[in-house]
């Protein structure tokens, strides 16, 4: 005769694999948790934190004058971008807005994505760049590969050739 399992509310098994603490892995704070976008009247007035965001990813790139970025940016951008042009976009005084259209542009030439990572958190949003997507398909695959190791040993565990004592 068996044993029959008693139904109702079980304490946790102390083999298995506390899911919560498998997200600790190395890796897993990357990506930071977002801030909400502002929601207070004028808050997203961003014409002032844009020229602070071009002028920040331009200090950052590897270009030592803007005539030279402004080469670089009209490739990737399919049109002549001059210094003048970048000049107006970034002087404070200046009446011109960035264009949109150009945030990849620049973030290509740039090698850089501060930029579109000050968008992005104006929105509310976080920008992951592909080193750290990569990073992140390997710590959930080392999360499935623990689970699966311990679910495993849980099954194995369970078999009757393998329990202590031997089969009965």
């Amino acid at each position: 005769m068996t044993d029959r399992v008693r139904k109702g509310r079980r304490s946790a098994d102390p083999r298995q694999a506390d899911f919560l603490a498998l997200l600790d892995l190395p890796g897993a704070a990357l990506l930071p948790a977002p801030i909400p976008a502002s929601t207070l009247p004028g808050g997203l007035d961003f014409a002032q934190r844009m020229r602070q965001l071009l002028n920040d990813a331009i200090k950052a790139g590897p270009f030592a004058d803007r005539e030279t970025l402004a080469e670089a940016v009209s490739i990737p951008a399919g049109r002549t971008i001059t210094k003048a042009m970048i000049d107006s976009w970034t002087g404070a005084s200046r009446p011109h807005h960035f264009p949109a259209d150009m945030v990849p542009a620049f973030c290509a030439a740039l090698g850089n994505s501060i930029l579109l990572q000050g968008l992005a958190e104006a929105a509310g949003c976080t920008v992951a760049e592909g080193w750290q997507v990569q990073q992140a398909r390997l710590d959930r695959l080392r999360l499935f590969i623990q689970y699966a190791r311990g679910e495993q040993r849980r099954i194995v565990a369970g078999l009757p050739l393998f329990r202590q004592g031997g089969a009965r």
